[in-house]
């Protein structure tokens, strides 16, 4: 037998089917990405328009920015719930009431706007001059009385006998109000006993209430911190309705 009758060449078609197979799994997966690509974009431009319609929803109670988060959007909308939206808002107002910095994050929250919300949390300061208002809505501070916060607390600054009066006040929150203790007093540079406080100012004092009532129902107060600017106010509530 001759070295040339050993030898076994490779079939030709054998060589083209393969060939052909390669290219139609490298073209299947071109389309597969392509796809996957392009639900991703339609996904992302639905993501950004739903943002803005509800940015703009809000745009009566102030400027605010809104992340839809969880993806994809388009099969949370199909659902009619989107899972969380994050808003936050530098200035905004509610029921006729200023707060700063206000940051909320929602929860389940339905596309019909007439429906309640999951849950939703969020922290915002009350200025102190918003605190004031609110104050002397339930209480008669006497003349001349304001919120001031110095070396971190809260006090109620005012004069008594021509000398400066420096009240310190404990907020805390009851449900829906902010309720104050008066903690120390200083009339000038003197520390005075609290048993001694003047009985219109501890009366006063005692009636003080910032009553967030006005607050969609639901909501409750569940912790308070004193910041230069006011107070810091943290809400929790299910079932909230913003309609």
């Amino acid at each position: 037998m001759s070295t040339a009758d050993t030898l076994s060449y490779p079939d030709p078609s054998t060589e083209r089917r393969g060939s052909r197979r390669r290219k139609l799994i490298v073209s299947a997966v071109i389309v597969v990405l392509t796809l996957v690509v392009g639900a991703i974009a339609a996904d992302r431009i639905v993501d950004t328009v739903t943002e803005r319609r509800i940015a703009e929803g809000l745009e009566p109670y102030g400027q605010a920015d809104v992340s839809v988060e969880g993806f994809p959007v388009l099969t949370q909308l199909t659902a009619g719930r989107l899972d969380a939206v994050h808003v936050h808002a530098a200035r905004a107002h509610y029921e006729g009431v200023e707060f700063a910095d206000v940051d909320a994050r929602l929860y389940d929250v339905p596309v019909d706007t007439s429906r309640p919300i999951g849950t939703l949390k969020a922290d915002a300061l009350i200025p102190l001059s918003t605190i004031e208002s609110l104050a002397a809505e339930h209480a008669s501070l006497p003349q001349g009385t304001s919120f001031t916060v110095v070396d971190g607390r809260l006090h109620l600054e005012s004069s008594l006998l021509g000398q400066p009066l420096l009240v310190g006040i404990d907020p805390q929150p009851q449900a829906r109000e902010v309720t104050v203790t008066a903690t120390t007093i200083r009339l000038g540079t003197t520390e005075i006993d609290l048993d001694a406080l003047p009985g219109f100012l501890t009366s006063a004092i005692s009636d003080i209430t910032i009553d967030l009532g006005f607050l969609p129902a639901g909501l409750e107060l569940t912790d308070i911190a004193v910041e230069d600017d006011g107070l810091r106010i943290n809400l929790h509530g299910s079932g909230v309705s913003l309609g």
